[in-house]
């Protein structure tokens, strides 16, 4: 059978768990001291990633604004463009109107210098024939 050991630990063995005791709280009080510097190294390596993201996001900024004042521009510039498309248009029409009015002055003055050229083709002989007798009339009464 087996004999039963008591539960007193003899003096070698009660030293040998002081020993063990007191280096395993050594070792605690090590872990527990480096702790602290374990977590200062990370606050500083997560202090250093967000300067790193805010300078990076000041960049990116940086790039919208610009990008946002450049599309300001050109939206500026395409209204300018329209309006400007728009007084071009409108001028044009004015000039086609004028162009429009002129012509039918024009064709109005060629119309009326039609029908005096008409009258007076249809009258030259007419002209002509008084002529005659003015000059007949004349040597009439040269006699």
């Amino acid at each position: 059978m087996l004999a039963f050991q008591s539960c007193n630990p003899s003096p070698n063995q009660q030293s040998d768990l002081q020993l063990i005791n007191s280096q395993s709280s050594s070792y605690l009080l090590q872990a527990l001291n480096q702790i602290p510097q374990q977590l200062q190294q990370k606050a500083q390596a997560i202090q250093q990633e967000n300067q790193k993201l805010r300078n990076e996001n000041q960049v990116l900024q940086s790039q919208v604004n610009h990008l946002e004042n450049k599309q300001q521009e050109l939206i500026n510039e395409i209204h300018d463009l329209r309006q400007l498309i728009k007084r071009v248009y409108k001028e044009g029409e004015m000039s086609v109107q004028f162009l429009k009015n002129k012509n039918t002055i024009l064709e109005n003055n060629n119309d009326s210098l039609e029908k005096a050229l008409k009258n007076l083709q249809a009258n030259v002989q007419m002209f002509g024939q008084l002529k005659e007798l003015s000059e007949l009339m004349k040597q009439g009464n040269d006699f």
